[in-house]
């Protein structure tokens, strides 16, 4: 799957975080998958090494946040970037196998998702500026 140039891409669960106004992301939602008593087996076993894929695949971001005072904005959000093709594929591999297990997934897009406080090859981690995903 192609992504044009400067646009995000971030899978999300409708779900949301406690107090948090932002959704559960999908590698949250695996275990939720994973315990579920209709979860077909091979939507488990998908969900799985599709976990195991993105855990030697893809860096867990360093930062979150600027650290601005405690109680404004919000924590930042994971994107991928546009580049990250092989990365965004697997996600939608991933998004069929846990809507099969009863997971509801959108797939967000973004040509702005606000101030990047960490960035690698394939990812963003960006506050959202009180826009809400």
């Amino acid at each position: 799957m192609s992504v044009p140039d400067k646009i995000y891409v971030r899978f999300v669960c409708f779900q949301t975080i406690g107090r948090q106004r932002s959704r559960l992301g999908l590698f949250k939602a695996i275990d939720e998958a994973v315990e579920s008593d209709h979860a077909p087996s091979w939507a488990v076993a998908e969900a799985r090494s599709l976990s195991a894929w993105f855990n030697a695949n893809l860096d867990i971001p360093k930062a979150f946040s600027t650290g601005g005072h405690k109680g404004f904005g919000q924590p930042g959000l994971s994107w991928f970037k546009p580049v990250a093709a092989e990365h965004i594929s697997r996600m939608h591999r991933l998004k069929v196998a846990l809507q099969e297990c009863g997971i509801h997934v959108e797939v967000l897009t973004t040509r702005d998702p606000g101030l990047i406080v960490w960035q690698d090859q394939f990812q963003i981690v960006a506050e959202p500026r009180g826009r809400r995903f």
